[in-house]
Protein backbone atom coordinates (compact mmCIF):
# COMPACT_ATOMS: atom_id res chain seq x y z
CA UNK A 1 0.00 0.00 0.00
CA UNK A 2 1.53 3.00 -0.92
CA UNK A 3 1.97 5.94 1.03
CA UNK A 4 -1.31 7.93 -0.26
CA UNK A 5 -3.53 5.38 0.29
CA UNK A 6 -2.42 4.64 3.59
CA UNK A 7 -2.38 8.33 4.28
CA UNK A 8 -6.15 8.02 2.64
CA UNK A 9 -7.40 5.40 4.71
CA UNK A 10 -6.86 7.06 8.07
CA UNK A 11 -7.97 10.42 7.13
CA UNK A 12 -11.22 7.85 6.37
CA UNK A 13 -10.80 6.71 9.87
CA UNK A 14 -10.69 10.11 11.47
CA UNK A 15 -13.92 11.57 9.41
CA UNK A 16 -15.39 8.71 10.82
CA UNK A 17 -14.39 8.62 14.51
CA UNK A 18 -15.33 12.18 14.34
CA UNK A 19 -18.23 12.41 12.64
CA UNK A 20 -17.90 14.83 9.48
CA UNK A 21 -15.81 15.10 6.75
CA UNK A 22 -12.20 16.44 7.52
CA UNK A 23 -9.37 17.63 4.77
CA UNK A 24 -5.80 17.19 5.51
CA UNK A 25 -3.33 19.30 4.87
CA UNK A 26 0.73 18.52 5.24
CA UNK A 27 2.15 19.39 8.30
CA UNK A 28 -1.04 21.22 9.47
CA UNK A 29 -2.94 19.07 12.50
CA UNK A 30 -6.40 17.92 11.96
CA UNK A 31 -8.36 19.73 14.55
CA UNK A 32 -12.29 18.70 14.58
CA UNK A 33 -14.80 21.40 16.23
CA UNK A 34 -18.00 19.88 15.54
CA UNK A 35 -19.88 17.25 14.56
CA UNK A 36 -20.32 17.69 11.41
CA UNK A 37 -22.47 14.63 10.30
CA UNK A 38 -24.51 15.86 12.92
CA UNK A 39 -25.25 19.15 11.72
CA UNK A 40 -25.93 17.91 8.28
CA UNK A 41 -28.64 15.97 8.98
CA UNK A 42 -30.41 18.53 11.12
CA UNK A 43 -29.86 21.14 8.36
CA UNK A 44 -31.75 18.79 6.09
CA UNK A 45 -34.31 18.12 8.37
CA UNK A 46 -34.75 21.58 8.76
CA UNK A 47 -34.73 22.61 5.28
CA UNK A 48 -31.60 24.66 5.66
CA UNK A 49 -27.97 25.70 4.99
CA UNK A 50 -25.22 24.79 7.58
CA UNK A 51 -24.48 28.66 6.78
CA UNK A 52 -27.81 29.81 7.50
CA UNK A 53 -27.85 28.34 11.50
CA UNK A 54 -27.65 30.57 13.93
CA UNK A 55 -24.84 30.71 16.80
CA UNK A 56 -27.22 28.56 19.54
CA UNK A 57 -27.98 25.93 16.51
CA UNK A 58 -24.38 25.98 15.78
CA UNK A 59 -23.30 25.44 18.89
CA UNK A 60 -25.27 22.36 19.84
CA UNK A 61 -23.23 20.76 17.18
CA UNK A 62 -19.62 21.80 19.16
CA UNK A 63 -17.21 18.99 20.74
CA UNK A 64 -16.41 20.28 24.36
CA UNK A 65 -12.77 19.87 23.11
CA UNK A 66 -11.69 19.49 19.88
CA UNK A 67 -10.64 16.46 18.36
CA UNK A 68 -7.05 17.06 17.38
CA UNK A 69 -4.64 14.70 15.16
CA UNK A 70 -1.30 15.21 14.18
Amino acid sequence: MCDNAIREQTLDEIAEEAGGYVSYTPGVPLVVDADYRAMSKYCIEKGIKPMDLTDEEYSMFLYDEPLVYA
